[in-house]
């Protein structure tokens, strides 16, 4: 625990990008220490764009380590500077301005209190987070009202000690338009799912003439889903523009109509997601600008093979999945298609490009997704250093 507090101090004191990583956990914060409070460090974070997006309050005994150096930082900072580079678009933060000699868990809860702004929270009590809002604080407990935007049914107060709280995450861009929703009317919709492949593709068809949000969920058993509006339709595959967790566009999925496992039509996530996407389009956030969610594609061509000879063309970065379940997804681009195949050189977790590349037949792709900003700004940083 001193060594970790020592890291944090001279991460404060030499203004370090850091990483904070936590014992029983995967997520990771990436930002920069605001303050060193006497119950815990809050931190500036920011999301993989090299946005702003809220802060952080965790308590120290939470924290594994602390991380200020690593290839992952340096594609951090890169991404920093590039969102400003760029132009990209963010709601504005203010700053947090706490008390540092006083403990910033009880200042951050009164002020989620008068604001009424929905919170994430992370309970030493529960295995799952919970989000919504504070109703009322005193010096041991607080009330809390939740919001759960996958069943709006769950809405019920508890009463939770301060010491609960192990992380508490706040004004980032989700939880900023969850407080703009939850204001709006928004009842129980019971899922809509459809599952027969007569139902679906009735319901592909309809989604695509009525510009509908639907969500996608894949038979591989990953549990993935997919948010967007149908983009081309044809007998083999179906083509949908991505909506992220934040209601903005987030590129394109490409998927054969045989990975789909079911087609959900309406439900109280895609209220949200509607909800999200309205909310975007009044503050014009509803694209970055480094992105096209207008392209147009042929559904009369075998889109797989279009798509793959464009990113062959282009050194363009995609996401593949195949059906060969020795095959792992993988990000990267594609080499040539000669008859009816392609290699495939995939990208590494540290950046770097693997030059002997995969045999990949073309038949057993099933999905790509491409056009997202994870891969432009992937591809941006190869390109720069001249590896791709």
């Amino acid at each position: 625990m001193s060594s970790i507090f020592e890291d944090l101090q001279l991460a404060v004191q030499q203004n370090q990008l850091i990483n904070l990583y936590q014992a029983n956990t995967e997520v990771v914060y990436t930002g920069y220490i605001d303050s060193l409070a006497p119950d815990g460090v809050v931190i500036n974070t920011y999301d993989d764009a090299g946005l702003q997006d809220g802060a952080v309050f965790m308590r120290y005994g939470v924290i594994d380590e602390v991380e200020t150096m690593s290839e992952d930082l340096d594609n951090m900072a890169f991404r920093l500077e590039n969102a400003v580079s760029d132009g990209l678009s963010a709601v504005p933060h203010a700053p947090i301005t706490l008390a540092a000699d006083q403990d910033a868990l009880p200042q951050i809860l009164t002020r989620a209190q008068t604001s009424q702004q929905v919170i994430l929270l992370v309970l030493s009590s529960m295995d799952n987070y919970l989000e919504g809002q504070v109703q009322n604080v005193t010096e041991q407990a607080f009330t809390f009202k939740t919001f759960d935007k996958f069943n709006f049914h769950h809405r019920g107060s508890q009463q939770l000690p301060l010491t609960d709280i192990q992380v508490l995450e706040f004004r980032g861009t989700e939880l900023m338009l969850e407080t703009a929703f939850v204001k709006t009317a928004h009842d129980h919709h019971p899922a809509v799912r459809l599952t027969s492949p007569k139902a679906m593709r009735s319901a592909l068809a309809t989604a695509r003439e009525t510009h509908q949000l639907i969500a996608l969920r894949s038979a591989d058993g990953s549990g993935m889903f997919f948010v967007g509006f149908i983009n081309t339709l044809n007998a083999d595959s179906v083509l949908i523009n991505l909506i992220d967790m934040t209601g903005q566009f987030g590129g394109y999925t490409l998927c054969r109509r045989s990975l789909i496992e079911s087609v959900t039509t309406d439900s109280d996530y895609l209220q949200t997601m509607r909800g999200f996407i309205e909310l975007n389009k009044q503050f014009e956030l509803n694209v970055q600008p480094v992105l096209n969610n207008e392209r147009l594609f042929d559904g009369t061509t075998d889109l797989f093979e279009s798509i793959l000879r464009k990113a062959a063309t282009f050194n363009n970065l995609v996401h593949l999945t195949t059906e060969n379940p020795m095959i792992p997804a993988m990000t990267g681009y594609p080499g040539q298609l000669t008859n009816g195949h392609f290699i495939f050189y995939n990208v590494d977790a540290d950046n770097r490009v693997n030059r002997l590349g995969t045999m990949i037949e073309l038949k057993q792709v099933v999905e790509l997704s491409f056009g997202y900003m994870d891969a432009y700004l992937l591809e941006k940083r190869l390109k720069n250093a001249g590896n791709l």
